[in-house]
């Protein structure tokens, strides 16, 4: 199964911009540190990937933010529950709503599919919405750990 194409997550761009502020105050230690040794020619040079980096690093985060395509979810991932991690199901994001692939969920936690479901643009797989599914639960031990674990990630 193909998985989707995700948007720029929130932890990834804060990430990128705590890199770039990071770049920003050590490399400028680098480069003027350097300079007053009288090798700021070559530091310069040497650090000059880092430096376009830096300075294109706004734009491309403002063009990766302003793009739009339905098709795209926030998280597309495998969640992983159990003490050795045996209970594995497929979970997705869209627009502040959480989904579960129905089929792999139902064979895993051997439980009902008799769910509403709805299919996701970029794809043919059948969705549950995870609120579809919660009353499954009661008394499946396994998928109680599993939604435990789903809800502590954030949205």
């Amino acid at each position: 199964m193909q998985r989707r194409k995700q948007k720029l997550s929130k932890a990834r761009s804060r990430t990128m911009w705590l890199a770039w502020i990071a770049w920003g105050v050590i490399g400028s230690i680098f480069l003027f540190e350097d300079s007053r040794g009288g090798s700021g020619w070559l530091s310069l040079l040497l650090t000059s990937p880092f430096w376009l980096l830096f300075a294109v690093w706004p734009f491309i985060w403002l063009w990766l933010v302003t793009r739009r395509n339905d098709e795209w979810v926030e998280i597309d991932d495998d969640v992983i529950s159990g003490e050795n991690g045996e209970t594995i199901a497929r979970f997705v994001q869209k627009d502040g709503v959480r989904y579960v692939d129905i089929d792999a969920f139902a064979d895993t936690f051997k439980c009902s599919r008799d769910v509403p479901t709805v299919t996701l643009p970029g794809g043919t797989e059948r969705f549950a919405r995870l609120d579809d599914v919660r009353h499954l639960a009661t008394g499946n031990k396994a998928l109680t750990e599993w939604l435990v674990v789903v809800d502590s990630l954030p949205k």
